[in-house]
């Protein structure tokens, strides 16, 4: 099992140590006094750390093949492995279940997401669809503030390409797409998109490995797309989104399911 370590860098961490911002503040402003107050954030960090540990321990394993796709992850077990309690294993899945990793299923529980080529396939002919109206809609809603923020992403998307630091180049990636679903105005669509396409990134970040120059040019057609938000028709976003998805999903399905060069299947 990887060993614990605690950070504000993986997908969904950052809102827990904003949480933690949020709370230092609200007891410092309290007027409490300062043993009381201490003591109070001493346990909420403390609260965090941990949580915050089991998550990029479990995660840590998934990545590394410990734990492989398709995989049960059976909290007690686990919590037994990392010398902690089952409530806390439980959140770490939960928090895990919404960044992709993890899927939990009637009957069968916790297990680590696995998608085979056909449910692939499915996922992206809604994804490709639902997506370039995403974008189409968005144009009609965007604001400068909005462009810098997609922008911000994509930079930091290119510094995770240059270094090579796949899981925070998704965790961007990821971002920058729902940063576009939310300027679609439309709740409902954001909500059907986060469900379809988290666990695809999610399974791409375990099983996937790309040349840097591939992931380079994924930030750069991002960039082209925000450029198109501000210069080009809604008709035009859409066959411009369609595009760059159908391109995205040949890559993978090569990378996923065809011979590498050693002769064996990536899956």
């Amino acid at each position: 099992m990887a060993a614990l370590t605690a950070g504000p860098n993986s997908w969904g961490e950052r809102s827990r140590f904003t949480a933690a911002r949020r709370s230092y503040y609200d007891l410092a402003t309290s007027g409490k006094d300062d043993i009381v107050f201490s003591r109070k954030m001493l346990k909420l960090i403390q609260a965090i750390s941990k949580k915050d540990q089991v998550v990029a321990a479990i995660k840590d394993a998934i990545l590394s093949g410990a734990i492989e796709p398709g995989d049960q992850i059976v909290e007690s077990r686990m919590a037994q492995q990392l010398g902690s309690g089952i409530p806390l294993v439980r959140e770490a899945l939960i928090a895990l279940e919404h960044q992709g990793f993890v899927q939990k299923t009637p009957y069968k529980g916790t297990t680590v997401t696995k998608l085979e080529p056909k449910q692939i396939r499915e996922i992206f002919q809604l994804r490709v669809e639902l997506e370039a109206l995403a974008i189409a809609w968005a144009k009609e809603n965007v604001t400068p503030a909005d462009i810098k923020e997609l922008k911000v992403l994509i930079e930091s998307m290119e510094r995770a390409a240059t270094e090579l630091d796949l899981d925070q180049f998704y965790e961007n990636d990821l971002d920058w797409h729902r940063k576009l679903w939310v300027l679609s105005g439309n709740a409902y669509l954001a909500d059907v998109l986060e469900r379809l396409v988290v666990p695809l990134f999610a399974f791409f970040v375990m099983k996937t490995k790309r040349e840097r120059e591939a992931y380079i040019e994924s930030a750069a057609m991002h960039g082209q797309i925000v450029e198109a938000l501000a210069q080009k028709s809604a008709r035009e976003l859409r066959a411009l989104m369609k595009e760059s998805l159908m391109g995205w999903k040949d890559d993978m399905m090569k990378l996923l399911f065809t011979e590498n060069s050693r002769g064996r299947k990536t899956l």
